[in-house]
């Protein structure tokens, strides 16, 4: 068994579940784009606004629109997170190999 198989594991999970929130992030994006193309930025607004008080008693409307607000914010956070775990792991991967790192320009 090869040094660096955990980190070939790890990074093999960590992309999978990268693409899966990745996903659930574009199809949330995909359900906002015709509000955002009809109403901008208040369009897409509204449109959260909606969703978030469906079927919520009128009282615990603005705590239902806080937590939309913050579950939104937590998933591209996650995505960004992920992402960026990704290629660390990619690289320090690269680096144990001996493989050369393309040099960004």
């Amino acid at each position: 068994m090869r040094r660096d198989w955990p980190l070939r594991q790890l990074l093999a999970i960590l992309r999978g579940i990268t693409f899966m929130v990745a996903a659930l992030l574009s199809l949330i994006l995909l359900q906002l784009a015709p509000s955002l193309i009809r109403g901008g930025l208040s369009g897409v607004r509204d449109h959260i606004v909606r969703v978030a008080v469906a079927g919520v008693p009128p009282e615990r409307w603005g705590i239902a629109v806080l937590r939309m607000y913050e579950a939104l914010s937590v998933i591209v956070l996650l995505v960004c997170l992920l992402f960026l775990a990704q290629r660390y792991l990619g690289r320090k991967l690269a680096s144990c190999r001996g493989v050369p790192q393309r040099i960004a320009r």
